[in-house]
């Protein structure tokens, strides 16, 4: 269609007369709207609840230092004076903060201000809020904490809740409870509220009108999302050691570890008598006496426990060699360090209390090794155990057929010689 075309150039002013027609409206819609009607910018709600996270940080990271210095002076004033020390932190960072500057730190940081949305009056604080809604703010988001919580902990202290159901004492503490419980049914559902709102984040701040706003008109995070989600990783981490850590044995662990340093070490450095050792192996506790438990002597020198016997430290000085041992006297009769009850014989041929070995199978066991513990005198794999039967009689008489014999009266039996005889025939 040609522009010299009679059609087109009637539409074209048709289009003209009803432009400048609709123009006197367009101009009343204009006028209409103001520059102060315009929607202003909301702010995110996880930055509000951030930046309240913030603050309490903030409050602990200066409130810790303060106790530790208090309580060098002495060492009992940090914990009793916690709560005036906290009180006076919170002050300070409230008037630095929300009375000069309008916003906690922890608001700076978000790029957020508090605003009055209920149009007060009177005197203005430096930073432009009235100064009547600051100072109920502050009393109610310090001084009232501070309160309730000297209260709650002297009631405590003086057993209020343990007191008759009539006494005042009891009907000021369940005042006090009942109170706490209300709040906190109130916190929940201001809570649900500002999800959907995202106006008020607290009670005191529904209560006064006082609202969290962007401080520019682009709302922006100041805290980067690497920071934080650094930050999570690193306390779930934390976290999850604190589960994981009770669930380990250490004592096994430490053996793991022990051994599998010794086979490293002999095989990146041989001893000159690598022969020799190959041939015949040493345990732990070859030198000690054979009428003693080796586990026994192993478990006094892990836990060092006093109160396990009377010469426990002992068991973590080296043991004489058979040669030391037997040049000296034969005539000293001592009660053995860690003597044996119940002994089991090990497939090895080496003997120890019936306990000792059933907790060592056991923990064997559970750990998975299919070859068995190692033996600590001969350090061969033990994969069973036997009880020892003493060969001796008591009170026998030549002429019964029987290798045993009792008499009626109750006595004992000292089988520390047939134990030492037995070992001793075997190291032979």
């Amino acid at each position: 269609m040609s522009s010299s075309d009679p059609s087109s150039a009637v539409w074209s002013t048709r289009w003209q007369e009803a432009w400048n027609a609709a123009q006197p409206r367009i101009s009343s819609i204009r006028a209409s709207y103001r520059l102060d009607d315009a929607p202003a910018s909301r702010p995110l709600r996880v930055n509000q609840l951030d930046s309240e996270l913030l603050d309490q940080q903030l409050v602990h990271l200066l409130c810790e230092p303060l106790q530790k210095a208090v309580g060098a002076v002495n060492a009992t004033l940090g914990s009793r004076f916690e709560l005036e020390l906290s009180l006076l932190v919170k002050s300070i960072l409230y008037k630095f903060s929300v009375w000069d500057l309008g916003a906690t730190y922890g608001s700076k940081l978000q790029g957020l201000r508090f605003r009055v949305e209920n149009n007060a009056k009177g005197t203005l604080s430096p930073s432009g809020l009235p100064r009547c809604t600051l100072v109920i703010h502050g009393a109610l988001t310090i001084l009232i904490p501070y309160c309730y919580n000297r209260l709650r902990n002297h009631a405590i202290s003086r057993a209020w809740p343990d007191a008759p159901s009539n006494d005042k004492r009891h009907i000021a503490w369940k005042t006090l409870t009942r109170l706490e419980a209300t709040y906190s049914l109130l916190g929940l559902l201001n809570f649900m509220v500002f999800l959907c709102d995202g106006r008020y984040r607290s009670l005191t701040d529904r209560f006064l009108q006082l609202a969290l706003v962007p401080s520019k008109s682009k709302v922006t995070r100041e805290v980067s999302y690497e920071f934080m989600n650094r930050q999570m990783v690193w306390h779930a981490f934390t976290e999850f050691l604190l589960f994981l850590l009770p669930l380990v044995n250490a004592r096994t662990l430490r053996r793991s570890f022990v051994r599998g340093m010794s086979k490293i070490t002999s095989a990146l450095i041989p001893s000159p008598n690598d022969r020799k050792s190959r041939q015949r192996k040493h345990g732990k506790y070859e030198a000690l006496p054979v009428d003693q438990c080796a586990i026994c002597a192993e478990n006094a020198s892990y836990t060092l426990d006093l109160g396990y016997s009377a010469d426990a430290l002992t068991s973590l000085m080296p043991y004489p060699s058979t040669k030391e041992r037997s040049s000296q006297s034969a005539s000293d009769d001592e009660i053995p360090t860690f003597s044996i009850h119940t002994p089991y014989v090990t497939s090895c041929g080496h003997m120890y209390c019936y306990y000792c070995i059933t907790e060592r199978m056991m923990r064997t066991a559970e750990e998975g090794a299919e070859t068995g513990w190692e033996c600590l005198r001969c350090a061969e794999h033990v994969r069973s155990a036997d009880r020892w039967e003493a060969e001796a009689s008591v009170g026998r008489d030549p002429s019964s057929d029987s290798d045993y014999e009792f008499s009626s009266e109750f006595g004992t039996t000292d089988l520390s010689g047939s134990v030492s005889s037995y070992m001793g025939s075997l190291t032979e």
